[in-house]
C-alpha cells in the first residue's frame, strides 16, 4: 500500500510539473513614463554624435501584456505614436521591439532589453530609421530609465 501511494504521489508531482511548464510566463510589467537619450552611430566625414533626449510612455493594453504601445517625444517636442511587443528574455528581463513613423514619413524600428535594476525599469538597445536620406544619421543606440 505504501509503495502504491508513493507511485501515485510521484505521478501527481510529475503531472503538476509538466502542467506548470506549459503555462505561459508573464512578460515584464513595464507600463509608465521613461526618460532617455539616443546617439547616432559615429560615421566618417560626419560631426561627432550628440546625445538627444527623449521621453517615452509605455502602455500595456492589459496589465503585464505582451502587446504594448505609447508615445515618444523627442527633444524638440515632436510626439510620435509607437506600437510594439514584449517577450521574455534572460534573467527576468524582457525583449522590447517597436516602431513608429517620423514626421518625414520614415519608419523607425527599435529593439532592446528592459530589466528591473535597483527598483527601476531600465532599458537599452538599438534603433534604425528606414528610408533616411541623411548619411550622418539613420541608426544608433538608445537608453532609458523609468521615472
Amino acid at each position: 500500500m505504501k509503495r502504491r501511494s508513493s507511485v501515485i504521489l510521484l505521478a501527481v508531482l510529475l503531472l503538476s510539473f509538466a502542467f506548470l511548464q506549459v503555462l505561459p510566463a508573464k512578460v515584464c510589467c513595464v507600463a509608465g513614463k521613461y526618460e532617455g537619450f539616443q546617439l547616432h552611430y559615429a560615421k566618417p566625414n560626419c560631426p561627432p554624435p550628440v546625445k538627444q533626449a527623449f521621453t517615452m510612455v509605455i502602455k500595456q493594453l492589459k496589465p503585464c501584456a505582451a502587446a504594448i504601445g505609447g508615445t515618444v517625444t523627442d527633444s524638440s517636442g515632436v510626439v510620435s505614436n509607437w506600437t510594439g511587443t514584449l517577450s521574455l528574455g534572460l534573467r527576468r528581463c524582457c525583449r522590447l521591439e517597436g516602431s513608429f513613423i517620423t514626421p518625414s514619413g520614415n519608419t523607425v524600428k527599435f529593439r532592446g532589453t528592459i530589466c528591473l535594476k535597483l527598483g527601476k525599469w531600465q532599458a537599452k538597445g538599438t534603433w534604425e530609421e528606414i528610408g533616411s536620406t541623411d548619411p550622418c544619421k539613420g541608426s544608433g543606440t538608445w537608453e532609458m530609465t523609468h521615472i
